[in-house]
């Protein structure tokens, strides 16, 4: 058989594949995060570098401690937040309209999945803020490294500095030795 032959046989076939496995695939997919478990070290790797959440909530997620001084303004003490999974998910995923707080869902204002709305819908100076866009997987790992590692901890200590510095502890975590 020659090869234009076979391919003509053939390619059907991949095709049906293609479109069966890309259907399966989307409905894994999904916003919900109880369906999906998050993983703290990634989410730390998150928070620090991808979603760039340290710049405004700090190191320890209070909204001080270790925030780049030219970040907008302080942000929420997620230490001391009473948010449960679902209520950080949707936050990190759409950001709270009119404040700083940015959402990291690239489609959350196109299709109306955050609140219902799309950006049309905001007034210029009220519109979400664009932060990084994040995997809903990756999302969830940001979730379950605050949850790990920050929520509920109270005021942030020299092991849990050392602990989110690694090897740059010393340096970064000597102003805590003398608290």
């Amino acid at each position: 058989m020659a090869l234009p032959g076979l391919l003509s046989m053939i390619l059907p076939v991949l095709v049906g594949v293609a479109v069966l496995f890309s259907t399966f695939v989307r409905a894994q997919d999904t916003t919900d995060p109880t369906a999906l478990v998050g993983d703290p070290k990634r989410g730390k790797i998150v928070f620090q570098r991808v979603g760039y959440c340290v710049n405004c909530h700090g190191w320890a997620g209070d909204g001080q401690s270790g925030r780049n001084p030219l970040s907008h303004a302080a942000a929420a003490n997620l230490r001391e937040t009473k948010l449960d999974a679902q209520g950080l998910f949707d936050v990190i995923r759409c950001g709270i309209p009119g404040t700083e707080m940015p959402f990291h869902d690239g489609a959350s204002y196109k299709d109306g999945r955050c609140f219902g709305m799309l950006m049309s819908d905001y007034d210029a100076d009220s519109k979400p803020v664009t932060g990084n866009t994040m995997r809903t997987q990756d999302i969830m790992n940001v979730v379950a490294y605050l949850q790990s590692a920050v929520i509920g901890k109270g005021k942030p200590n020299y092991e849990e500095c050392a602990a989110y510095f690694d090897a740059h502890a010393d340096t970064a975590c000597a102003y805590l030795k003398s608290n």
